[in-house]
């Protein structure tokens, strides 16, 4: 928030922000959006020191990529009264892995050079920054 892009770590850990969509408008100044068309699915995967590379082995959607559960992060359903999955129904996570299977898939590894990440990305995925 204080505009310093340069990672923070904890006992040998990076550290990382957890936002909320919420929190984007105050955050940053970007409001939100209702609706949108995904152009490209990237699956990053992130190397202190990686110069940004597509990976050799591709992927696709699975389980994990869902928010699925008895809990989720935010909110746990500590006194199980939601009783609800947060991932929505078994139907409708098939439908949108579904739809999400068209576009662009690109596996890539990244560093943490933020301005060489989003060249890599750009020219990965086709689209101007």
């Amino acid at each position: 928030m204080a505009g310093d892009p340069t990672p923070l770590w904890e006992r040998g850990k990076e550290m990382k922000t957890q936002v909320f969509p919420d929190q984007f408008t105050s955050w940053f100044g970007v409001p939100l959006a209702t609706g949108g068309e995904a152009a490209a699915l990237v699956f990053p995967r992130i190397e202190a020191g990686a110069v940004p590379a597509v990976e050799e082995t591709g992927r696709v959607l699975g389980r994990a990529d869902f928010m699925s559960g008895a809990t989720e992060d935010r909110y746990p359903d500590v006194f199980a009264l939601l009783g609800v999955d947060g991932g929505g129904t078994s139907a409708a996570r098939e439908a949108v892995a579904q739809r999400l299977a068209k576009p662009p898939h690109h596996s890539v590894v990244l560093g943490h050079d933020v301005a060489a990440n989003a060249d890599f990305l750009a020219k990965a995925t086709g689209l101007t920054v």
